[in-house]
């Protein structure tokens, strides 16, 4: 689960490269004031890109944070 966490890091990193460790690993919507719509979809992008998989239209509005988007990740994909 460890690198699946780094990769997840690694994919908010790109789409917001000013966040520290620590401020990716509590991210969260409403505590990143570049998290808009269109960062939304670009993150969404990226991890879709990076675990090769595809998050449906009902899931991403749950997926607000660096720490449910992981939970999301550990849940339903097999590394």
């Amino acid at each position: 689960m460890a690198e699946m966490r780094y990769r997840l890091e690694n994919c908010f990193a790109a789409v917001f490269p000013t966040l520290s460790e620590q401020e990716i690993a509590q991210a969260d919507h409403l505590n990143v004031g570049q998290w808009d719509s269109v960062a939304s979809v670009t993150l969404f992008a990226t991890i879709e890109e990076e675990f090769g998989i595809e998050f449906s239209l009902d899931e991403m509005p749950k997926l607000v944070s660096f720490s449910k988007i992981l939970d999301y990740l550990e849940t339903n994909v097999v590394t």
